[in-house]
């Protein structure tokens, strides 16, 4: 009877050695290119908060730089020649007022408008005039908002908005959507083609929603195309006890990856990480010792885009969690059976 004991223990430990850890490396290469994620934690959390930046926006039109087609509403206190005077701003950015003739404000804002109109009437009609001026009548507006958004398409607003307004217009970013966002904007006098004349702003939606930098969250002009790219994945595997596709969205390195997989199991071997990079036909194995990076204070590897992270393991750890958890099952067994004595 103890010998029979003695043969089950062994064969457990031997069985301990030969446990799989998952998706061999091969499988997951092959799933790379053709795996999706099913996370979508991460876009509604960032969709919550792009609303949520939305509603505190207070947006009264004073920061709005004016432009052709817009209709203006002027007044100067106790000049009857100049109450709620209603012009439109001409297609070279001019305007036509009474005793000042044209004056240029193709460019400015409504509180630099006041400035400039104040000086000219001050300098002969009045001391120190008061002078209103109102936007009655934004010019259109059409901006394109396309890629990984709900309700990709072209947008026609009445009024100067920000990013997170028409992309909250855009129905909110998808399941697949990147937290960089690309903003195209021609230059003026710029080609149709954006690529050919104009500036690419590129946009961290993590740092705009944080609101450390509320310059991030741009203005958007007329002709604008916003750019929401679909976001990677990266395969996990090995010794992590949930392994498979997790998406790729920000900056990530393969210390950080390692812990998609809920948690690393208890052979797992940080000395042995290996990163396999699909370059084409082409296969680049990183070799990766996580404690040695600890120890030198090196940064990890930054994960790309189709990235396999495979978690080695340990054969003496191996060894010893699997006979354990053989012990386990011996244990429940011999008290299972002794209660049925």
């Amino acid at each position: 009877m103890r010998r029979g004991y003695i043969f089950c223990i062994g064969l457990g430990i031997l069985a301990a050695g030969c446990i799989s850890t998952g998706p061999s490396k091969e499988n997951l290469i092959a799933r790379a290119s053709v795996s999706r994620s099913s996370e979508t934690t991460d876009s509604v959390a960032l969709n919550s908060r792009i609303i949520s930046t939305v509603r505190q926006q207070r947006e009264d039109g004073r920061d709005y730089v004016i432009g052709a087609g817009d209709l203006l509403v002027i007044s100067v206190l106790d000049l009857s020649e100049v109450e709620k005077v209603k012009v439109r701003v001409g297609a070279e950015g001019f305007i036509r007022l009474p005793l000042v003739n044209t004056v240029k404000v193709n460019g400015l804002t409504a509180r630099q408008i006041e400035s400039e109109l104040a000086g000219l009437f001050g300098a002969n009609y009045l001391h120190d005039p008061q002078v209103s001026v109102f936007i009655e009548e934004y010019r259109s507006q059409r901006v394109a908002v396309l890629g990984e958004v709900n309700k990709p398409g072209i947008y026609e607003v009445s009024d100067r908005r920000t990013l997170t307004d028409l992309l909250a217009l855009a129905g909110g970013l998808t399941i697949n959507a990147d937290q960089i966002v690309y903003v195209i904007r021609k230059s003026a006098g710029a080609t149709p083609d954006p690529s050919k004349s104009g500036e690419l702003l590129k946009i961290d939606l993590e740092h705009l929603l944080d609101g450390l930098d509320p310059s991030l969250n741009v203005k958007v002009d007329s002709g604008d195309v916003i750019s929401v790219p679909k976001s990677g994945e990266f395969l996990l595997g090995g010794a992590v006890k949930k392994p498979g596709p997790y998406p790729l969205k920000g900056k990530l390195t393969v210390d950080q990856a390692i812990y998609f997989g809920e948690a690393l199991k208890e052979d797992a071997d940080l000395t042995d990480i290996e990163v396999l990079r699909i370059n084409g036909s082409k296969n680049e194995v990183f070799k990766i010792n996580l404690n040695q990076l600890k120890q030198d204070g090196t940064p990890g590897l930054a994960i790309q885009k189709n990235d396999v992270v495979f978690v080695g393991t340990s054969g003496p750890k191996a060894v010893m969690y699997g006979a354990i958890d053989f012990f386990k099952t011996v244990i429940r067994f011999g008290v299972s059976a002794g209660a049925a004595l």
